[in-house]
């Protein structure tokens, strides 16, 4: 299971999700910069940003629940949210994706919509 919360933080919608598929990613937002002195020598910088991590899940979801997903991002995407995980983590912060892209991924007799559509979620955690 995987809840979405907004506004953090005191929420007032909620969407409960399905897990997200096999490959989601955390990664740290450090940028690293090289640069070079009149010298020809190679200095590099790396440029941290307190540790932040950038998230990224992988849905695929039914169609009725991807209407009401693509509902709650155009109403709270520029908001502040709380994430309950699939690992039971939490997570405030941004998302990150612009534009949110949905795309039919499959035919599903037993799904409500009679449709699958997939979408990827980019979240940066705040600081």
């Amino acid at each position: 299971m995987f809840q979405i919360d907004a506004p953090y933080p005191s929420p007032r919608t909620t969407v409960i999700l399905p897990s997200p598929k096999w490959g989601d990613s955390c990664e740290l937002t450090s940028t690293v910069s090289s640069m070079y002195t009149m010298s020809g020598k190679m200095y590099t910088y790396i440029k941290s940003r307190n540790a932040r991590k950038r998230l990224r899940w992988d849905f695929e979801i039914a169609r009725d629940k991807a209407l009401e997903l693509r509902a709650f991002l155009n109403i709270y995407f520029r908001l502040s949210v709380r994430i309950i995980d699939h690992d039971n983590e939490v997570w405030i912060g941004y998302f990150q994706n612009n534009p949110f892209e949905f795309s039919g991924s499959a035919r599903a007799v037993n799904f409500p919509g009679k449709e699958t559509m997939t979408i990827t979620l980019e979240f940066e955690e705040a600081e």
